[in-house]
C-alpha cells in the first residue's frame, strides 16, 4: 500500500510540473529594456550683437578730368590723395554658426590732396589776352570728409585655436564732401610776362552721395564669452562724381574777381583699410552654455 501511495505522489509531481512547462511556454516572451536614445544638443550662437572699430586708410583716385572752355580741359596729369584715419559703428545679427549680417556706419577724416595738370595747347593770360606762353597747374585741395553707410554680409570659416577667420562683402552709399580746390597758374615762356604766373583761382568744392561696394577679410578672438576682438582688412569702391565747379580770381592775382566756367569730375577712388574693433553681444544666453554638450533624452 505504501508503495502505491509513494507511485502516486511522484506521478502527481510529474504531472504537475509538466502543467507549468506548459503555461511557461504560453507566455509572451520578455521585453528587453532599450536605453533611452541620447541626442547631442549645442546651445544656439545666434543673436544681436553692436560693434565699434577704428582704422586707417589709403586712396588711389582714378582719373580727374575738368571741362573749363576748348584751352582748358584735359584731365590731371598727377594727382595725390594722402591716406587718413577711419571711426566705424554698427550693429548686426549672428544667423548660425557660420553667417551673419550688420549695417555699418564709417566715417573718414580729412586727407589732403595735391595733383598738378597741363592743358594742351593752352596760352597764359593776364585776364586780357593770351601771350603764347606754355602754362601749367598746380592744385590744391581736400577731401573733408568721407561717410560710408553699409550692409555687409560675412562668413566665418570656423574655428582654429580661438581664432575665427572670415571673409564678407557689402553694398551701400558713400557721402563725398570735397573741399575748395586752389588753382595756381605757371607759365614757361616770356620772362617779361610777369603778369602770367600770377593766375589763380578758387573752385567750389562738391558734396554728394554716391555707389559704393566692398570686400572684407579678418579675424575674430573671444576675449569674453560676449566680447569678440575683431581685425581685418577692407577694400571698398567709391564710384566717381562731381569733384570741383565753377571758379574764381583770388585777391592779389591778375584775375581777382574773374569767373572761370566749367566743372571737374574725379573717376572714383579705391581704398585700401586696416582695421581692429570689439564685438558685443547683446543677449548673454550663450555665456550659461555648459562646457560640455547638453544630453537631451527622448
Amino acid at each position: 500500500m505504501r508503495s502505491v501511495k509513494k507511485l502516486s505522489l511522484v506521478v502527481a509531481a510529474l504531472m504537475a510540473s509538466s502543467a507549468m512547462v506548459q503555461a511557461a511556454d504560453l507566455l509572451p516572451p520578455p521585453v528587453e529594456e532599450l536605453p533611452p536614445e541620447v541626442v547631442v544638443s549645442h546651445g544656439s550662437t545666434s543673436g544681436w550683437y553692436i560693434r565699434g572699430d577704428i582704422g586707417y586708410g589709403k586712396f588711389n583716385m582714378d582719373d580727374i578730368d575738368y571741362f573749363q572752355g576748348p584751352l582748358l580741359t584735359g584731365d590731371f596729369e598727377q594727382k595725390d590723395l594722402d591716406g587718413t584715419w577711419s571711426i566705424q559703428g554698427g550693429i548686426g545679427y549672428q544667423v548660425t554658426d557660420y553667417l551673419r549680417v550688420d549695417a555699418t556706419l564709417k566715417y573718414f577724416g580729412s586727407a589732403d590732396f595735391e595733383g598738378s595738370s597741363a592743358p594742351a595747347g593752352s596760352d597764359c593770360t593776364d585776364g586780357l589776352a593770351p601771350y603764347g606762353n606754355f602754362c601749367t597747374y598746380d592744385d590744391d585741395g581736400e577731401l573733408e570728409s568721407l561717410t560710408l553707410l553699409m550692409a555687409n554680409a560675412y562668413v566665418d570659416l570656423g574655428t582654429f585655436k580661438g581664432v575665427t577667420p572670415y571673409v564678407g562683402a557689402g553694398i551701400g552709399g558713400a557721402h563725398v564732401s570735397w573741399g575748395d580746390l586752389i588753382n595756381d597758374q605757371t607759365c614757361v615762356g616770356s620772362a617779361d610776362d610777369v603778369d602770367c604766373s600770377a593766375q589763380d583761382f578758387r573752385h567750389n568744392g562738391q558734396s554728394e552721395w554716391r555707389f559704393a561696394w566692398a570686400l572684407h577679410a579678418g579675424g575674430s578672438y573671444d576675449i569674453s564669452c560676449r566680447t569678440k576682438i575683431d581685425a581685418g582688412y577692407t577694400y571698398t569702391r567709391v564710384e566717381g562724381g562731381s569733384m570741383f565747379g565753377t571758379g574764381i580770381g583770388l585777391p592779389g592775382s591778375v584775375a581777382a574777381g574773374t569767373a572761370v566756367g566749367g566743372n571737374g569730375f574725379d573717376g572714383g577712388f579705391d581704398i585700401h583699410e586696416g582695421r581692429v574693433g570689439l564685438r558685443y553681444a547683446l543677449d548673454d544666453s550663450n555665456c550659461h552654455q555648459p562646457s560640455a554638450p547638453v544630453m537631451v533624452y527622448k
